[in-house]
């Protein structure tokens, strides 16, 4: 079942609607592990700093911070996320650190801090896309065979000519373009509803 963004978050502030935050949840939570896992923390702290990330946005989303009219919901949860990982590399710091810690860093105390921002804020965006690209073909998984992603694959994606995927699939052309066009006009019917579920 497709589930938009809006349909989530016009939900999510009655406190009574499991379904809805178990949708948030299930959806978000396995990106954010691998956010967290690729910015260097173990797989127990990705898992935890992942449940406080989504602690922290459905209580924003509770208190109605989170505005459509002011952006992606992806650029809001990556703030979140950002701030997660970047508080728990500090405290790890100020651990580890021989000498006492005053404050957080600021911009003028870090130089590199505004890269490190860039950066990670294009790690989230490609994970983001492609969790949810992955979901997308989990369910293309469902609706067709090995045969036809194959031949979608192989002419769409590595742009091999029709007449060498019959041949390495073992099948006519008029069969590898029946099933590269049934695939893409499920994509292109499928894709923007998908789509919906993570960023409208």
């Amino acid at each position: 079942m497709f589930t938009t963004v809006s349909f989530l978050v016009t939900r999510l502030p009655e406190l009574n609607n499991r379904r809805a935050w178990e949708t948030f949840e299930a959806r978000y939570t396995p990106m954010l592990q691998r956010y967290f896992t690729k910015s260097g923390c173990n797989s127990e702290s990705a898992r935890d700093l992942a449940q406080d990330a989504i602690q922290r946005a459905a209580t924003g989303l509770k208190e109605g911070r989170f505005e459509k009219s002011s952006g992606r919901l992806r650029d809001w949860i990556g703030g979140i996320a950002r701030n997660v990982v970047r508080n728990h590399q500090r405290k790890a710091l100020l651990r580890n650190s021989p000498q006492p810690q005053t404050g957080f860093w600021t911009e003028q105390e870090d130089p590199q801090a505004e890269d490190e921002v860039l950066r990670a804020d294009e790690q989230f965006d490609a994970l983001w896309v492609r969790h949810r690209l992955s979901s997308l073909l989990r369910v293309a998984v469902k609706n067709f065979s090995t045969k036809d992603l194959r031949c979608y694959f192989l002419v769409e994606v590595r742009g091999l000519p029709i007449k060498v995927v019959a041949e390495r699939v073992g099948i006519s052309e008029t069969s590898v373009f029946q099933k590269r066009r049934r695939v893409a006009n499920w994509l292109l019917a499928m894709g923007p509803r998908f789509i919906s579920q993570w960023e409208k």
